[in-house]
This record gives C-alpha cells, structure tokens and sequence, in this order.
C-alpha cells in the first residue's frame, strides 16, 4: 500500500546523502594576494596588463605565458568588481601558455604594438630564429593567440605547437560555499563530455577533441578549436606538484616558417555564451541528468527576468507557471483527499470488523475502493512530474552564473544557502502542515501506523536540515510551491467538513 511519509523519507535521506557528498567534495576558501605588480623593483616591465572592460590579462614577458587573467562582474549595489579566473599565486598555480616546439627565447618578449584590445610581443632565440606572439580579444570572454615563427635559416622539420594549461592540486578560489566543485573538463570522440579531478590523473592520457579546459562553480577556462579536433593531452603532477593539461597539433609551415592560432575561453558558465563556443561545451554548465529539463527552465527564467528584471521574481513567476500548468494532477489530488476523509468512516468500520484479520480487511477495503471508484495512488500523481523539476532546479541554481550574486527579498545570494535560515524553516514548517492535513491511512494499527506517526515527525525536520545546505533559490521554488499545494487543500478540506 502507497505510503507517501515512508517514500517521502527515503527521498529525504538519498538527498541528505547527496548533499552531504556534495558538500565535502565542494572548494574550500583560499586566500591568495592582489593582482599582479606589472614593474620589478628596478621600474623593469614584467608583466603586460591587457583588457577589453571584461577581461584583465597579465601576459609574462619572461615566456609570453598568461599569468593571471580577472573577469569583471557588474553588480547593481557594489559597482564592477573583478573575479580571478587564472592565478599566479603561489598557493593557486594555474596559468596557460601557448608555443611551438624548438623555441627557446633567449631574452625576455619585447611589446612591439599594444591597443585597447590587442597586444603583440616578440623574442629570439640563440639560434636567431623569431618568435611573435599576438593575443587580440574576440568578444568579451575570448582571446585569439597567435604564435608565429621566423626562421633563421633550415628547417626544424616537424614542429607542434603545444597550448597548455599549467596547475597544482589546490582548490579553486571560493566563489561560494554552496556546492563549489571544481574539475578537468574535456570533449572526445568518444564521449562528448568528461570531467574528472585532476588529482586523479596518475598517467599520461591521450585523446581526441575540440578542447580541454577546467570547470569552477560559475566559471571555466578552457582552449578550444570550434572547427577541428586535436590531440588532447593530461599529464600527472610534477616534482613541484603542478599539473599539465591542454591541445597539441602541428604548426603550419608558411614562407620562412611556421604560425598556430589559439582559442582561449576565460568566462561564466551562461547557456547562451557556452553554446557558442564549441561543439559540447554548453555541458560545463552541469545541470546533472535532467539537463534537457534544466535547459528548458534557464529559458523560461530567462524570459520572465527579462518581463520583472529580478531573478528571484523570475522564479516566483516560473513556480507560478508550473502550478497552473499541473494543476489537474492537483486537482485530482485534492479530489483523492476529499474522497478519502469521505471515506474514512467505512475504512474503519472494516477495520474494526476484521482487526484481527488483515488480509480480510485488506480484501475488503479494496472492494470498498473499487465499488467507490477511488485510487489511493491519486495522491502521490503531482509529485511524479515535481521531482525532476525540482532536482533541474536544484542543478540550475547552483550552477548557473545568472544567479550568482542575485538577491532576494532578505537573501543576499540566491546561489548560496539563505544565511538567516527563514526559508529552511519555512519549508518545514509547511511540510509538517501537510502533513497534518492528509488524511489518516487505511491501517492505524502496527507496525505501518507507529512508522507513520515517526515519519511526520521527523520528516519536516529532516527536510529544514536538508534545505538548510541547498542553493536559496530552489528553496525559493519549493515554498511557493508548496504554499500554492497546501493553501487550496486547506480551503477545499476545509469546506468539506463544514458541509458534512
């Protein structure tokens, strides 16, 4: 017989085990130094500053490397602030660096032309041949590398050219505290998505793909090629504890040399941008398995931000769509309830007549249902279409950068967990009103009643504990969507024992 406390409270210990895997595998706080000094002591340029208003690059002259690269944030209250997305720090080594093989400058790059939104820089090595680099914005979160080749004279034959990401083992920066997970993240030809930490490379391991990069909470860094594939390369730690991972292919040979072209992505994991990057890079916005359901809900919130331009009234709006696009299954629900208080009288008439027979009353209940036209499963019908919803938006406020930083009524971030605790709460609190308002089960004796009478009162605790740790903004979804639920049951419940 369906027991909707017992299936409740087995959802709620698999999400309490979730959460809590979630959370210790999540990043924890760095604290790394300010942004780079661009002049030595001696007043000696080091560093190239480059930036088009929502990247800052930090280009080493010493190896033409990109040490550290910032993404500007606009937010309403606190004007532009900056995120670090590559770091030079000592405790956060991650840093790329694109080159050809054979090439070893013998001095320091020299700027040879800087703009607003390019920059080139050149060395030669003892041999005499020329390296150029040019790093030129493409859109606000690319930049396009250029490594072109001079030759001396003869050949160095066949050359690759290596664009390679430089990391140690340390979490990322923390961008928050809900959920923060941070991973290697690539496309093959054998599966279009993977992701794995990258303490878990022992080995070299090689494959084939349109790029490799690495995924945070809100952001990823990855270089890509959106129109061929290359040999995509990881690597295990070093003696330093620095891990390398990126594209290698080989170098075209032009007139006098060789040049490679490099496509380097340092942004926020927003569907509409990650879709135009690369075949299967929209799949760093990890919205678990129901990503076609979390895709659908970042348009809808989307399109009602664009109607209330607040995402927590975007959701308030979302929950309201879903309420009235299902509410047939509620309606059906609220009927099954009425039915079944309606029904109580007889149900225990039966189970008084055969208490100490309970596959007889068992029997004759289910003619009693039959003879009544009446489904006890009715109830449990607008959960079924709910619990993917849910577990898409659990996924899409976590994940997805629109949210970050976005408050609500007294909820500074609806992508972290709400600080007061007001909404946990909340959601518990109702969850035991429901509760109260079901109707009692056919058997209240044994073993099934005394877990029924356990499970309401460990359930609604459980779940304000569960709530306690999840993104504010699913929490959000689940009270309005709850108080949509209860508020019509307690009418029509209501109205029901005053009328009979």
């Amino acid at each position: 017989m369906f027991n909707p406390p017992l299936i409740y409270g087995s959802l709620a210990l698999l999400l309490l085990l979730g959460l809590i895997y979630e959370w210790n595998s999540g990043s924890k706080e760095i604290k790394l130094q300010g942004s780079l000094a661009v002049q030595d002591s001696a007043g000696e340029m080091v560093y190239e500053k480059l930036s088009n208003g929502s990247l800052d690059l930090f280009v080493d002259l010493a190896d033409g490397s990109i040490r550290e690269a910032f993404l500007y944030e606009k937010k309403e209250q606190n004007g532009l602030y900056k995120t670090r997305l590559l770091s030079d720090d000592e405790l956060l080594k991650f840093y790329f660096k694109s080159s050809i093989s054979g090439f070893r400058n013998a001095e320091p790059f020299r700027v040879l032309s800087a703009s607003a939104d390019s920059l080139a820089i050149g060395a030669e090595d003892s041999s005499g041949n020329y390296l150029t680099k040019t790093f030129v914005f493409d859109g606000p979160h690319v930049v396009k590398i250029s490594d072109e080749l001079e030759l001396a004279s003869g050949s160095f034959g066949n050359i690759s050219a290596f664009k390679t990401f430089y990391r140690n083992r340390n979490k990322s920066i923390d961008y928050g505290t809900s959920f923060s997970r941070d991973h290697l993240a690539y496309s093959t030809t054998e599966d279009v998505f993977n992701d794995e930490q990258i303490t878990s490379v022992r080995g070299r391991e090689d494959y084939v793909g349109n790029w490799i990069g690495y995924s945070q909470k809100h952001f990823v860094v990855a270089v890509f090629d959106k129109e061929a594939q290359h040999k995509i390369s990881l690597y295990p730690a070093d003696s330093s504890g620095v891990y390398r991972f990126g594209i290698s292919e080989d170098a075209v040979a032009v007139a006098g040399g060789f040049v490679s072209e490099t496509s380097l992505f340092l942004g926020p994991k927003q569907k509409n941008i990650l879709e135009e990057i690369a075949p299967h890079f929209k799949y760093n916005l990890d919205l678990g398995f129901v990503y076609g359901i979390g895709e659908f809900l970042i348009v809808v919130l989307n399109f009602f931000h664009s109607i209330v331009g607040d995402w927590g009234f975007a959701i308030v709006l979302l929950t309201l769509a879903f309420k009235l696009l299902l509410s047939p299954l509620q309606i059906m629900q609220i009927n099954s309830m009425v039915k079944m208080r309606k029904l109580q009288p007889k149900i225990q008439e039966i189970q008084n007549m055969y208490k100490n027979d309970q596959q007889k009353a068992g029997m004759e209940m289910m003619q009693l249902y039959r003879k009544e036209k009446f489904n006890p499963l009715a109830g449990c019908f607008p959960m079924i279409p709910q619990i993917p919803i849910f577990l898409a938006m659990f996924w899409v406020t976590r994940e997805a950068f629109e949210f970050r930083g976005e408050s609500f009524l007294w909820i500074p971030d609806l992508a972290e967990s709400d600080p007061y605790m007001i909404m946990p709460v909340l959601m518990g609190a109702m969850m035991y009103l429901s509760q109260m308002m079901m109707p009692k089960p056919p058997q209240t004796q044994g073993m099934q009643a005394q877990i029924s009478r356990q499970m309401m009162i460990v359930f609604p605790p459980m779940l304000t504990i569960i709530f306690l740790f999840m993104p504010a903004g699913v929490v959000v979804y689940s009270v309005i969507n709850m108080a949509l639920s209860i508020v019509p049951q307690a009418l029509i419940l209501r109205r029901v024992e005053t009328t009979s």
